[in-house]
């Protein structure tokens, strides 16, 4: 099949074709024929396409990638780094950015179950939950995304260090699998799969203690209106550098919990770490207030009285309340970087230090060229394979493209705001060129992406713990958790039909 052989086709008939080759190509284990599959469904002219035959593309396109995978890597057990996952999770991701935009719940729920999985695979297993949550919020009874779920927890408590947290984990992962089990859209090998984890659980707990959940006070309730609404806020949208808080919302989450464990030292050593990652977490939550401020505090401050500014017809807005904003994007762009300082000194990555960053750290020489580190193509330490995944959603000069669609705006805005000029706008001049030196952006949009990168910078924090206490625990050569990587999430059975 050619290329010249779908230009007259109408784009459900193209989608056909494509998908009918992909599944032809997995049955028939065609790694040959899925790349070239692969190829022309990358050479399709789109500009006839609906938002919605786009994001079936890419869907089928990732789907055809995780063939690929399983093909060349048939027991899962694939190399850390692999082309076949950069794509599947980039496609996935470009697939639910138009979908959700459509009328297609159907297609919104395989998506985001299966970006789930591939977050949980990965590492990255806090921002799992939160596309299984989204699935479950367009259909609370999808029973795929359900057991799923409950499988992200089981793994997620093992890398949990209080026994407290862990088992509620283990209490809600339990939850999610029973519920699973009486399913229809579940088929029989899947609830084999889960029915084996919830066996794992009961062994660990009694049933007794499993089904009493406990009712939690409201914490809250004495708190000052302000301070309340900040920590329900804060809840809600699951920004507590806390493993609670994706699991539930109540106020028994609203408090910053992670740090850093006990670390032995030689006499005259400062507590480095320790103080580093307090800093990190300080900035964290106070970029937090911040953005929080200037979502709910738009009033003119008494800062702004007095300040006189020529109206320059471009409808740019400035407010204190807009600089808050634009602090909090800042401080949480560049936790990164800091992040990637601590982890070349913790784990002795002989990186320079004045040219570390959060992309180069995990390579021999600061380049990719050289390959991957050593140390992390070797670690079984779940959380740092989650922060190296997490590095791939940062656009950064001589790497591959990033996993994260939104990646290069997200980049440019942080270099706009730092070093060029950047404003918020309430509308756009129709009559004006649209080329400009200046970055300009619409309100609500600028709070999505300073909100996404709050959120991208509090899991970053959260993996950076987690991977601590792993590798404090390697280093003691105690029996405490030992953390096999997960790799039994049950796939979707794949749907080709428009």
């Amino acid at each position: 099949m050619g290329k010249f052989e779908l230009t007259s086709k109408q784009p459900k008939e193209i989608l056909e074709v494509i998908g009918s080759l992909f599944e032809s190509s997995r049955k028939h284990k065609d790694l040959q024929g899925l790349y070239k599959s692969i190829e022309l469904a990358n050479a399709v002219d789109t500009n006839s396409f609906d938002l919605h035959s786009k994001a079936i593309l890419f869907y089928f396109i990732s789907n055809a990638w995780s063939y690929v995978q399983n093909l060349k890597f048939p027991r899962e057990e694939f190399p850390l780094e692999t082309s076949e996952l950069d794509n599947q999770i980039l496609y996935l991701r470009k697939a639910y950015d138009l979908i959700k935009k459509c009328d297609d719940n159907f297609v919104k729920r395989q998506i985001l179950t299966n970006l789930g999985n591939l977050f949980s695979h990965i590492g990255r297993f806090s921002e799992a939950q939160e596309y299984f949550n989204f699935c479950l919020e367009i259909n609370d009874h999808f029973g795929m995304a359900i057991g799923n779920r409950g499988i992200g927890l089981f793994y997620y408590a093992r890398v949990i260090f209080d026994p407290g947290q862990q088992f509620i984990f283990m209490q809600c992962a339990r939850k999610d699998l029973l519920k699973s089990l009486s399913a229809k859209d579940v088929y029989p090998e899947a609830k084999k799969a889960f029915y084996s984890i919830i066996e794992q659980i009961e062994k660990a707990y009694t049933k007794d203690q499993l089904d009493k959940f406990e009712d939690y006070n409201d914490f809250n309730k004495d708190l000052k209106t302000k301070e309340k609404e900040y920590r329900e806020w804060c809840a809600s949208n699951r920004l507590f550098i806390n493993p609670l808080n994706d699991v539930m919302t109540e106020s028994i989450v609203a408090h910053d919990y992670l740090f850093v464990p006990p670390m032995i030292t030689g006499f005259n050593e400062k507590p480095f770490y320790h103080s580093l990652f307090n800093q990190l977490k300080q900035e964290f939550v106070s970029s937090r207030f911040l953005f929080f401020e200037s979502l709910f505090k738009t009033k003119a401050h008494f800062s702004d009285k007095q300040v006189v500014l020529m109206n320059t017809l471009d409808y740019s807005v400035y407010s204190f309340s807009l600089e808050k904003t634009k602090i909090s994007y800042r401080v949480c762009y560049s936790l990164f970087d800091k992040i990637a300082y601590f982890i070349n000194l913790y784990l002795k990555l002989e990186q320079d230090l004045n040219r570390v960053n959060f992309r180069n750290v995990w390579y021999n020489k600061s380049n990719k060229k050289n390959g991957l580190n050593n140390k992390l193509l070797i670690t079984k330490n779940w959380a740092m394979r989650g922060l190296f995944w997490l590095s791939k959603d940062l656009e950064e000069k001589g790497f591959d493209s990033p996993i994260e669609p939104e990646a290069k705006d997200i980049a440019t805005i942080r270099n706009f705001i730092e070093h060029k000029s950047f404003k918020i706008v309430e509308s756009f001049n129709s009559e004006w060129t649209a080329i400009t030196e200046t970055y300009e952006i619409k309100r609500s949009l600028f709070n999505a992406k300073t909100l996404k990168i709050l959120k991208l910078s509090r899991s970053a924090l959260m993996y950076l713990s987690f991977l601590i206490y792993d590798e404090e625990n390697q280093r003691r050569k105690t029996k405490g958790n030992k953390l096999s990587l997960p790799m039994h999430f049950i796939k979707l059975d794949d749907e080709w039909k428009i």
